[in-house]
């Protein structure tokens, strides 16, 4: 017996990685009010835009690199398991509509493979050389391998970090724990999101870090590549009727024109959105404004001289 309390409090003396904390403020969080609960996680919620806005410095360096992986022709690689995995899956499978992105550009291993994206698959990430297989399967020497593990210390995705190094892949990694860095990645984009309202559950404010950041990624990147002209979406695929609509007023906004003469430009393009600016404003047909485009590389800020 007495052994037994004696393991029990050298545990509990243990340190407690940053997202593994008890968080002060979230303290008898089950007897709170409601009113109580939702002001504490709007409170802590705040914490994970200050811990991005902190990160800026390694963000930049980061979108250098995606946008260097884009330019020679490589591939973006998102790895992760449970909430920092299926965060990388959402990231990839959003980018072709929104920005038009050749296929598998932007794509995504999980751990525990796609059954893992709507349930949990235990043990998966705990497989380190799984992680290094999973990579290895899909990657080139020119791709990019973007981790994202919270704990910084999950073997799933650290055995991807150590083989893309190894085969000479540039590596980002998403993490919420400091000593993560020691991994050696690229570029560590470090969130100081801090204990979680639920102890360990790091779905919370670390998870609304990460995305906070992927959105930043590919966003800027995308931009960089010539894929967002001013701040309008000009490179998305208009696949049904909410976004035709959208096509054609970002095509009226960026032409200066109505909605009416818009609609004509966009049927005429397929509801290319870049196509129909084009043509709009430089007075040439569908053909010309395809070739326009072309010799500049897709650029529609200087395909008008602007």
């Amino acid at each position: 017996m007495k052994m037994k309390l004696f393991l029990w409090r050298k545990t509990m003396l243990l340190p407690l990685t940053e997202t593994e904390a008890l968080n002060k403020n979230s303290q008898n969080f089950d007897k709170l009010p409601i009113k109580k609960m939702a002001e504490v996680m709007c409170a802590e919620n705040l914490n994970a835009a200050k811990a991005v806005q902190k990160a800026q410095k390694e963000i930049v360096k980061a979108v250098k690199l995606i946008t260097e992986t884009y330019q020679t022709g490589g591939k973006i690689i998102f790895i992760g398991a449970g909430t920092s995995g299926r965060l990388g899956v959402l990231e990839a499978a959003e980018c072709p509509p929104t920005f038009s992105t050749p296929k598998n550009l932007f794509t995504a291993i999980m751990a525990g493979g796609k059954k893992a994206i709507f349930e949990s698959v235990e043990g998966a990430e705990d497989d380190s050389k799984q992680g290094a297989k999973d990579f290895l399967k899909i990657a080139g020497k020119k791709d990019l391998l973007i981790a994202i593990a919270s704990s910084g210390k999950t073997p799933y995705v650290l055995g991807a970090i150590k083989t893309a190094k190894k085969q000479g892949n540039k590596t980002v990694f998403i993490t919420s724990n400091k000593a993560a860095k020691k991994e050696g990645a690229s570029v560590t984009i470090y969130l100081n999101t801090g204990a979680e309202v639920i102890s360990g559950s790091t779905r919370l404010k670390a998870g609304t870090a990460q995305k906070l950041v992927l959105n930043m990624l590919t966003t800027m990147a995308m931009a960089r590549v010539g894929k967002v002209y001013k701040n309008y979406m000009v490179d998305l695929q208009a696949k049904n009727e909410k976004l035709k609509n959208r096509a054609t007023r970002l095509t009226a906004l960026a032409a200066g024109i109505n909605f009416e003469e818009a609609k004509k430009y966009a049927k005429k393009t397929k509801y290319s959105v870049k196509e129909a600016i084009v043509m709009a404003k430089l007075k040439v047909s569908q053909k010309q404004a395809k070739d326009i485009l072309k010799k500049h590389n897709g650029f529609l800020r200087s395909a008008l001289n602007e």
